[in-house]
């Protein structure tokens, strides 16, 4: 029984041993490879447009990783996370390339409308609105808090059916009530109520050359909320 104890006792010594030895390598390894002077950071090879986000805000953002890390422990997930966190940023890749490289491939969002006061990115992304003539030519797009994909996925839609005849969107509204108003580049207002709104675009395109091509200056808005027609509001006379 002793025996047996004295035994046991060789082997849990043996493995805490071991153990021991593993974390003592393992410490050593870690300092050797995580010295900066051994294995510095010599050169960042960055790919992007910069076109909103230049090139010195990525290096100053960077900057105290690349200071405090080795080639090896640089924290290649921490600073893509920060660098994905930028309202211009659409996706971001950071790679080691041995022996003194860190590769950059930044690829920014592309402004997609106005939404409300703030720009709406292609991914979703939102950015505080600024003053900027590149802007001027999106369009705007208003709802509900939260609710900018919708728009802009019916926008989107009712969009490609009105370029095939000539028109633009300056304007989509999602209002309160569910209901749904554009205003195309022309100034033209159209009311589309709740539902089936693709249907009545292409129910206004069809009468647009007959009821409106002629006389559209005089057209101030037009309901498209009844089932089986349209009501048009004019300027200067009666319809």
């Amino acid at each position: 029984m002793e025996e047996d104890k004295s035994q046991w006792r060789y082997v849990t010594l043996l493995w805490m041993l071991i153990l021991s030895a593993l974390l003592l390598s393992a410490r050593i390894a870690y300092v050797y490879f995580a010295d900066i002077e051994r294995f510095p950071i010599k050169t960042i090879k960055i790919e992007a447009t910069y076109q909103h986000i230049s090139r010195e805000t990525l290096q100053t953002l960077l900057a105290q990783s690349i200071s405090e890390s080795s080639f090896f422990t640089f924290p290649v997930k921490k600073n893509q996370e920060m660098l994905a966190s930028l309202p211009w940023t659409r996706s971001i890749s950071i790679d080691r390339i041995w022996p003194d490289t860190l590769k950059i491939k930044l690829i920014e969002n592309t402004p997609t409308a106005i939404w409300n006061d703030d720009i709406l990115m292609s991914d979703g992304k939102m950015v505080k609105f600024y003053k900027d003539d590149a802007l001027n030519n999106l369009p705007l797009l208003k709802g509900p808090e939260n609710q900018q994909k919708e728009v802009l996925q019916v926008y989107e839609k009712i969009g490609k059916i009105l370029s095939e005849h000539g028109f633009l969107i300056k304007l989509l509204e999602k209002r309160d009530n569910h209901s749904w108003t554009l205003t195309l580049s022309t100034g033209l207002q159209l009311f589309l109520g709740k539902q089936d709104i693709d249907l009545k675009i292409i129910r206004f395109c069809k009468a647009y050359p007959a009821v409106l091509q002629n006389t559209s200056d005089s057209a101030m808005s037009v309901d498209l909320r009844y089932p089986r027609g349209m009501a048009v509001k004019w300027n200067n006379r009666a319809g």
